[in-house]
């Protein structure tokens, strides 16, 4: 599909665990750098599956709610 082959031009992946950083890039920075960007990228990944949760627990609510026939 076209969209596909723009995506890939743009470097564009809307996946949640998708990293931005190229992997090149990693054994040319500080350790101290790899250490902030991987507690950025866990952060994102706690928020991503709070998000998750929630959305979880709302569904359950109303599932529970739900008059069955």
């Amino acid at each position: 599909m076209a969209n596909e082959s723009l995506n890939e031009l743009l470097r564009f992946h809307p996946h949640p665990v998708w990293d931005p950083v190229p992997p090149w890039l990693y054994p040319a920075l500080d350790r101290a750098v790899l250490r902030d960007l991987a507690v950025i990228s866990l952060e994102r990944t706690r928020a991503a599956a709070e998000l998750n949760n929630r959305a979880i627990e709302q569904a359950i609510g109303v599932l529970k709610k739900a008059k069955l026939g």
